[in-house]
């Protein structure tokens, strides 16, 4: 069996609230999708084990080469929906859609440095996320809706047992 070679993103835009990027976004970058735990030894144990508390933050950046007033606008503004299309594709192979959904509160905006005459115009902008969905192919393999309580890896809803046990 030949080694396959690794997917990797070829191409990929950005649509804020709405409207394509195309040609604007320099870089994206999805949030982590990282756990909070806590340690935890207790008698009979030899050694700690991580109890899982739920998950950090989501914080997704980009940076966005165009002094548009619009993005400004967005400042503090709840639930802008945010969509990252990409298209992977391994050396020789088909290129596969993958879609990431978001929405959140645009939190911070930092404008690029003024210089005579150079420099790119840049925005470096910050979201805080409330719902993060990631899909490759059309399948659903995160879907992450904070306010809902709903927290999907894979197809399995990791706090189900939770929303029913308090009444959601």
């Amino acid at each position: 069996m030949a080694a396959q070679l690794p997917r990797q993103l070829r191409a990929f835009n950005l649509y804020n609230d709405g409207r394509s990027f195309a040609g604007r976004i320099d870089t994206f970058t999805p949030p982590p999708l990282a756990f909070l735990t806590e340690e935890h030894r207790a008698g009979g144990m030899d050694a700690p084990v991580e109890l899982e508390m739920g998950m950090e933050a989501l914080i997704a950046t980009m940076v966005i080469s165009d002094y548009d007033p619009s993005i400004i606008a967005l400042l503090g503004k709840q639930d802008v929906p945010l969509v990252a299309r990409g298209g992977v594709q391994a050396q020789g192979g088909r290129a596969e859609p993958v879609v990431i959904n978001m929405r959140g509160m645009l939190k911070g905006a930092e404008l690029s440095e003024w210089t005579a005459g150079g420099g790119k115009s840049t925005q470096n902008l910050t979201y805080s996320l409330t719902y993060f969905r990631f899909r490759q192919n059309d399948v659903e393999l995160v879907e992450i809706d904070i306010i809902n309580m709903v927290r999907k890896f894979g197809g399995v809803d990791q706090v189900a047992g939770l929303r029913a046990a308090i009444g959601l």
